[in-house]
């Protein structure tokens, strides 16, 4: 149907314009010509295919309020080389096993102690006996400076090294370190020792005099006596004399701020018998802290 009206509408507009032209001022038989030429005309349009109109495709249309999403570039990718890894073993490697004397142990002071560590050899060379254990820094404790392997150990076999050592006498902590020693003085391992001094309670540790057998030049002689007293740390030491002659000394005071010695002095007088010798001794009470008596401290006097 399409079709037909098409084609009715132009030959409509051809016969219109077609009173306008010439042609129907010719002789008759002109118009049909013309007839025939439209008709021809019109049936060749009738067969022509319609153009074809591409279809329409509803484009989605998004949901108002959501955020536009921007296309992202792909993210870079990375090579990851694997770093090589050595499997070369040390020539001198050393596992602590065991140890005396635990880090922070407490004793008296001026004890002599022993410590000793274990180790296990996990390397690939034998220790011999020029591999030793040194010093190497803090405090020796009185120890050696170095002490040899007394064997040689093979990869995988173990050694027990000791040491000798002094407590100090200060209360305190005290830490020294020590290392293993390769024969060409490499140094592959390290070790310490820490222990605590304990604090002594206050006491008198010592007492002691400068009395000695003498031969005056005459008597009756006179003592120039010195009397010295060590505490273990600081207090108030009251003490006495007594002599063989049967004089006892009033108690008295001796302070120390510090464990330490402090000497005092007396003079023992009308000592000696003429063209004799005579025997003596002197004791010292220490009433407090320690309720004890030092002594007898003897001597003789022999006079001319």
């Amino acid at each position: 149907m399409k079709k037909i009206s098409v084609a009715a509408i132009l030959v409509i507009g051809i016969l219109v314009s077609a009173c306008n032209f010439p042609l129907f001022n010719q002789k008759e038989e002109e118009p049909n010509i013309l007839a025939t030429s439209v008709a021809e005309t019109v049936q060749a349009m009738a067969n022509q295919p319609l153009p074809t109109q591409p279809p329409v495709v509803d484009q989605p249309t998004l949901p108002a309020g959501l955020p536009t999403v921007t296309p992202q570039p792909p993210a870079p990718v990375y090579t990851v080389q694997a770093l090589p890894t050595s499997t070369a073993q040390a020539c001198d490697k050393a596992l602590f096993l065991a140890e005396t004397i635990p880090d922070d142990s407490e004793f008296d002071g001026g004890e002599s102690i022993k410590k000793s560590w274990t180790f296990k050899n996990i390397g690939t060379c034998t220790w011999n006996t020029n591999y030793k254990l040194i010093f190497d820094s803090g405090e020796a404790l009185g120890g050696p400076a170095s002490v040899a392997f007394s064997k040689s150990v093979a990869p995988n076999e173990q050694i027990t090294i000791e040491v000798p050592l002094v407590v100090p006498t200060t209360p305190g902590t005290y830490k020294g370190t020590w290392k293993l020693q390769a024969a060409d003085a490499t140094k592959f391992a390290t070790v310490t020792v820490q222990i605590k001094v304990k604090s002594a309670a206050f006491a008198v540790t010592s007492v002691k005099t400068n009395l000695a057998s003498v031969s005056p030049v005459a008597c009756p002689y006179t003592y120039a006596v010195d009397v010295s007293i060590t505490t273990s740390a600081a207090g108030t030491v009251t003490y006495k004399t007594e002599t063989s002659e049967g004089a006892v000394s009033p108690i008295k005071t001796l302070k120390f701020d510090a464990a330490g010695t402090k000497t005092v002095e007396l003079d023992w007088g009308g000592l000696g018998v003429d063209g004799s010798t005579t025997e003596y001794w002197l004791k010292v009470y220490n009433e407090k802290p320690n309720n004890q008596w030092f002594g007898p401290f003897k001597f003789n006097v022999t006079c001319p």
